[in-house]
């Protein structure tokens, strides 16, 4: 019968795939589950320009030519305060992501 990727497996038997004790894998588990949701929702130019290794007018200069729409919880121009959801942030990433071409390794 083949395998689907609906089919599921209990933890022991997972980690003896791999050979790990089922106990590391219960701890990998949780430690993802933690991970996830503590996702960060939005970042700030100067986050985004510390991710992207990048300086922040870079910054604002890829997101205009993305047209992302950002948002500003400051008031005014004075005391304005940029937020960018992490899903427009994947995205750019992803849009921006792309081989290296002619590189050889030795």
């Amino acid at each position: 019968m083949p395998i689907s990727p609906n089919d599921s497996l209990p933890i022991k038997e997972f980690a003896s795939l791999f050979g790990f004790p089922p106990d590391a894998v219960v701890a990998a588990v949780e430690a993802q589950r933690y991970r996830v949701a503590k996702a960060q929702a939005f970042y700030s130019i100067p986050q985004l320009a510390d991710r992207l290794q990048c300086s922040v007018p870079q910054v604002y200069k890829i997101l205009r030519s993305d047209n992302a729409k950002v948002l500003n919880v400051g008031e005014g121009s004075i005391r304005k305060k940029i937020l960018v959801d992490a899903a427009t942030v994947a995205r750019i990433e992803k849009s921006r992501t792309e081989k290296m071409a002619g590189v050889t390794t030795t």
